[in-house]
């Protein structure tokens, strides 16, 4: 699994804080990519804190959801 931290020019909201962020943590494995906002400032270390099994457990079984009601 690759990780890299990141700075973008669109500003979105901390998946941890949901205080706006320029900052990213990038996933990327079997070219599938996750970018993750979260804030990297010394008062704040939202970087650390991100847990992308949980997250990515998450948006799977939504995505899943989503292709059963599709089906349907």
């Amino acid at each position: 699994m690759k990780i890299e931290s990141v700075a973008s020019s669109e500003k979105k909201p901390c998946a941890v804080c949901n205080r706006k962020t320029y900052s990213y943590k990038i996933y990327e494995q079997s070219n599938i990519t996750i970018e993750i906002p979260a804030c990297d400032t010394e008062s704040r270390n939202c970087l650390q804190k991100i847990d992308v099994k949980d997250m990515a457990a998450f948006a799977i079984k939504v995505i899943k959801k989503d292709i059963r009601e599709d089906a349907q």
